[in-house]
């Protein structure tokens, strides 16, 4: 095929990105056996509705991609980070702030990164909701360069 380019999965490269970096930087404090990253909130799988809930986590939503050029466009990212309860706010604060390091970071040249660089960044914000967990919201926009079909 001559020239057909197909945009990257933003949410799978993040959420794959975010859960490596995770395990690698946080240790004890954000173990990945305890923990959640995902395009979708967790929910206790239908053969066992009882399950014990994760102790945190991300979830990575594409908003989509506008086109710069035939071959690199800006990806919107929304990113939850759930941690901690509303009466202990720390943990959301401190996944939150780890989480926005690590995709500030993921701009390199790598077979498999689409990210060409971080165009903004803006949060974590407090986010108000009936939640087991505190939840902090943050969005950015990448550059992101497609890939040939």
């Amino acid at each position: 095929m001559a020239g057909e380019l197909l945009d990257p999965d933003v949410e799978l490269f993040l959420t794959g990105e975010i859960r490596t970096r995770i395990a690698a930087l946080a240790g004890a404090e954000f173990p990945a056996a305890r923990g959640h990253v995902s395009n979708r909130r967790w929910t206790p799988p239908a053969a066992s509705p009882a399950a014990t809930p994760p102790a945190w986590q991300v979830i990575v939503r594409d908003d989509g991609i506008n086109d710069i050029d035939l071959s690199l466009g800006d990806a919107g990212v929304g990113i939850v980070c759930l941690a901690g309860s509303q009466d202990n706010p720390g943990p959301a604060i401190r996944l939150a702030k780890l989480v926005k390091a690590i995709v500030k970071a993921t701009p390199r040249v790598e077979p498999g990164n689409p990210v060409a660089a971080v165009l903004d960044f803006h949060g974590p914000y407090p986010v108000e909701e009936d939640s087991a967990y505190e939840q902090r919201y943050m969005t950015c926009s990448l550059a992101v360069v497609s890939q040939p079909l």
